[in-house]
């Protein structure tokens, strides 16, 4: 009888896997899998870890309609844990999906699902898209842990009639509870480090303007506002933080060279206690050294806040060699008065059309 259910089941799914096979190729999603290995050298731990493994469905369900299901498996305090990092619907063009054919005006645009909120320039990427091994102060303390602020919701987007580039967006969303080990970079070793803690219904709102200067200069200039608890009546229940970022790329030949602030400033209370102010700021400039391999210096600066604590600053050196079209190595230092010193190894790798973020 065991055999007999065996080779019906076997028959199932060679039938299933053959009709896969027959279907259209617009009906099957791109599927593709990041990893992300990262070593750690300080004085409190010496580790090599598989930190991250992504995989990515992503699929067209209509010419302006796009899926994007991003799921991760951590490795969280020594064990691994499945999340949904991001699943959402893209709608580029929403006026014209929902009524078409009535020559409504473009530009509007949705997103509903689960994302990373946009607020800065670093909060939206997933760690494959990040110039360094982990994140700035200013997004450990105030964006979440890990690998950042994410909720679940919508957010609608709008092109303004402008002589150039700039886009507003506004999105309403459910906190998402969760927090990844930061120990690799340290961030939690210091006071300040407990951050802002967001619950229930968030607001999020960002700015977006770009501008070429010339054919080899470009800046780019943001304007952000989230407000957490954004439902509750009293103003020390809520979070709200502010901030602008900068970025300016300049063409040297087939080089570029990057310069980025981000400044941010969060008013919030911990543990039922009355909203204090405190401010961070992060300065980064990358520059391609050679065709294949970048080099990076970042620096960070988190206050106190309100009374509480002390100021913390840190200086980041990073050397980025591209391997492939699809893999990459990373080694950086991390120097700091206030926290440990601390050398990172990362290699991350990737298969199928998603890899495209590593080059």
């Amino acid at each position: 009888m065991k055999q007999l259910i065996m080779a019906c089941l076997m028959a199932s799914l060679v039938s299933i896997s053959h009709a896969q096979t027959q279907k259209k190729v617009t009906d099957l999603p791109n599927i593709s899998v990041i990893g992300n290995i990262v070593g750690v050298s300080n004085d409190h731990q010496k580790t090599m870890d598989v930190k991250d493994i992504e995989f990515s469905f992503q699929h067209y369900l209509y010419p302006s309609v796009k899926a994007d299901v991003f799921v991760g498996l951590h490795k969280e305090h020594g064990e691994r844990s499945l999340e949904l990092e991001e699943g959402y619907v893209t709608f580029l063009d929403t006026l014209n999906v929902v009524v078409p054919n009535a020559g409504l005006p473009s530009g509007l645009g949705t997103i509903v699902g689960k994302k990373l909120i946009g607020f800065g320039k670093i909060n939206p990427l997933h760690p494959e898209q990040w110039q360094f091994v982990d994140r700035p102060l200013l997004n450990a303390t105030f964006l979440g842990k890990g690998h950042g602020l994410s909720a679940e919701g919508g957010q609608l987007s709008a092109l303004l009639p402008l002589p150039f580039f700039s886009q507003l967006e506004w999105g309403y969303w459910t906190a998402s509870a969760h927090g990844h080990d930061e120990s690799s970079s340290g961030h939690d070793d210091h006071d300040e480090a407990h951050g802002v803690e967001y619950e229930n219904r968030l607001m999020s709102t960002r700015l977006w303007n770009s501008v070429s200067i010339s054919d080899a200069q470009e800046v780019e200039l943001g304007f952000n506002y989230l407000l957490g608890n954004a439902s509750a009546s009293d103003e020390d229940d809520q979070q709200a933080v502010m901030g602008v970022d900068i970025t300016f790329n300049q063409a040297l030949g087939d080089r570029t060279l990057t310069l980025q602030g981000e400044f941010a400033s969060a008013e919030y209370g911990e543990e039922g206690e009355a909203r204090e102010k405190q401010s961070a700021s992060v300065l980064t400039a990358m520059i391609d050294a050679t065709k294949n391999t970048k080099l990076g210096l970042r620096y960070d600066q988190l206050g106190k806040h309100g009374d509480e604590g002390h100021d913390v600053s840190q200086l980041a050196l990073v050397v980025t060699r591209q391997l492939t079209e699809t893999s990459k190595f990373r080694l950086q230092y991390n120097s700091s008065e206030e926290l440990e010193n601390t050398v990172l190894a990362q290699f991350i790798f990737g298969m199928g059309p998603h890899s495209h973020v590593l080059q």
